[in-house]
């Protein structure tokens, strides 16, 4: 009788969060089933990508292919660094690692991991001010969804972009939030993910298609899937350890 009245109040203590998880995951399928419309309605579409050398060269605008360059590595260094930390924060609390590593390492390696993600990815977003055939200023580069040119992915990578760099500075709000507050907050960095993702498989054909790119990417977006579902389905030892603790008639 001890035992169900616990898991009944587990299940209580736990309906926020589940209900939090699940519409971070309909906000995703939601979002991938509005960027396979997209793509169904752009497929036939005979014109050059908008922002590539061929559309500069039809519109008679300058290309830089350096800047091109720059924005690309950048572009492919962030995704990597992203997939990392949020990789290393699901191992951050796995409590078998944390009794084999020090948690101050994986802590400080996570956060290390987090800002260079974010400076790649702001450096890949301010090339574009270099890049004509874009048409990017101030404005169109920090307030998402303005630009003239493939307004919709690159809203996405924007938004998710600030949203990234919003969760890394709620680190400093954490005594403020408390601690589970702060947590579910930190947890809007899969919903930033989900973002970027987007972004990186509308703006070009290259994701989209069999080569080493789409396979790394399609690599990363699996392995933040993994971690994610890790953390928004608890195993059965972790649900039996909410459940009886801080219950004193729980042993008996």
């Amino acid at each position: 009788m001890v035992t169900i009245t616990a898991f009944h109040s587990c299940r209580r203590a736990l309906s926020p969060t589940i209900t939090f998880r699940l519409l971070l995951v309909l906000f995703s399928v939601g979002a991938l089933f509005a960027a396979g419309l997209l793509l169904a309605r752009n497929a036939s579409a005979a014109a050059p990508i908008p922002g590539s050398p061929l559309d500069a060269y039809d519109k008679h605008v300058a290309y830089d292919a350096g800047v091109h360059k720059i924005a690309r590595v950048a572009a492919l260094i962030a995704y990597v660094l992203m997939v990392a930390t949020v990789v290393l924060g699901v191992l951050l609390r796995l409590r078998f690692l944390q009794q084999a590593v020090n948690r101050a390492t994986f802590y400080g390696a996570h956060m290390t991991l987090a800002l260079s993600a974010m400076i790649f990815g702001v450096v890949h977003g301010a090339t574009f001010l270099y890049q004509p055939i874009w048409r990017i200023g101030a404005r169109e580069l920090t307030v998402p969804f303005t630009g003239g040119v493939q307004r919709l992915p690159v809203g996405f990578g924007i938004l998710g972009t600030e949203l990234a760099i919003a969760v890394g500075c709620s680190v400093w709000l954490q005594r403020r939030l408390g601690y589970h507050r702060w947590l579910r907050t930190h947890q809007f960095a899969y919903l930033s993910f989900a973002l970027i993702w987007l972004h990186v498989f509308l703006v070009h054909p290259e994701p989209r298609h069999l080569n080493l790119v789409s396979v790394g990417v399609a690599a990363g977006a699996g392995t933040v899937l993994l971690a994610f579902l890790i953390r928004a389905f608890p195993s059965r030892s972790r649900l039996r350890q909410r459940a009886f603790i801080g219950k004193p008639g729980a042993a008996g």
